[in-house]
């Protein structure tokens, strides 16, 4: 008599085995995800943490520059960088600008973007308040910041673009969500800050030694005629934080419409970028009123 075996309890059916493929695939997908997300997370925050530590510059009382004696390189640069500081502050009560900004972030160099701006000035009368509206790149776009000095716990008020628009989102400046894909945050933007920040470091490195400086004349830059003003840092030393720095004046309006900084470059290679800012299209004392730093403003496109 032959015997026979029943394989039903030892062999697994097709479906059997596909559900159970499908849930083991389910499982690595799932674990796969949450290890990107940390590692996101922590390389986002590592990158964070290197630009918190560069903000943390020079406190140099910018008054300082109105008193150079010409026995430094920078002075010229500094007596420019003054004088264009008083003119954004006396003059200058707000303005609009279309922004384009290349920025590296760690060690990755981010792709292009631009935003359009209103800006207006700290004054006795006005709190220094900023409307950013992103334009490009594609997943950027329609992005909308306002900070205004001393509001909303001085909080930025904004929301994202597309499907992650559908709620305000209210956070520090320098927040995690605020800095993601950012170099610097939204409260350093303008030519005062520009200004400031740029006469702070050169008091800083006055101090320090000499340095290699160029003044040129009549560049161009976005249809505006500038003079460039150029420091270079030839060695990595002290408290030098760029090789290179280059800013583009409109000597015409007092203002700052470039600014690009390079760092150091390894053997037989070019300088890398670090950034770079350049700013279309400046009208200045156009009239902002609050609405234009309203989120509720109908032009813009705060969800409620």
């Amino acid at each position: 008599m032959s015997e026979t075996t029943d394989t039903s309890k030892t062999e697994t059916s097709p479906t059997v085995r596909t559900r159970l493929n499908l849930k083991v695939g389910l499982q690595v997908l799932i674990i796969l995800t949450i290890v990107g997300v940390v590692f996101f997370v922590l390389l986002e925050k590592a990158r964070q943490d290197q630009r918190r530590q560069s903000l943390n510059g020079p406190q140099e009382d910018v008054e300082q520059a109105g008193q150079v004696d010409h026995t430094h390189p920078l002075d010229p640069i500094l007596e420019i960088a003054y004088e264009s500081l008083k003119t954004i502050k006396t003059d200058v009560v707000d303005y609009t600008a279309e922004l384009a900004r290349l920025e590296r972030i760690g060690d990755q160099l981010m792709p292009p973007s631009r935003m359009a701006l209103k800006i207006r000035n700290p004054r006795d009368d006005q709190a220094f308040s900023i409307y950013v509206l992103f334009t490009e790149p594609e997943n950027t776009k329609g992005r909308e910041v306002i900070w205004i000095d001393g509001e909303n716990d001085n909080n930025i008020v904004a929301h994202e673009a597309g499907f992650l628009g559908l709620l305000r989102v209210v956070q520090p400046p320098d927040s995690f969500v605020a800095m993601v894909g950012n170099r610097y945050p939204v409260t350093e933007t303008g030519f005062q800050k520009l200004m400031e920040k740029l006469i702070q470091y050169g008091l800083r490195d006055r101090k320090f030694g000499d340095c290699e400086v160029e003044i040129i004349d009549d560049v161009i830059v976005g249809a505006v005629s500038c003079k460039r003003l150029r420091i270079i840092h030839p060695v990595k030393e002290g408290p030098y934080t760029f090789h290179i720095a280059e800013v583009d004046m409109d000597m015409r309006r007092q203002i700052p419409i470039r600014l690009a900084t390079w760092d150091w470059p390894e053997p037989d290679q070019l300088p890398p970028l670090i950034e770079e800012y350049v700013y279309h299209n400046v009208e200045l004392n156009v009239g902002l009123q609050d609405l234009d730093f309203d989120p509720d403003n109908p032009d813009y496109h705060y969800p409620d």
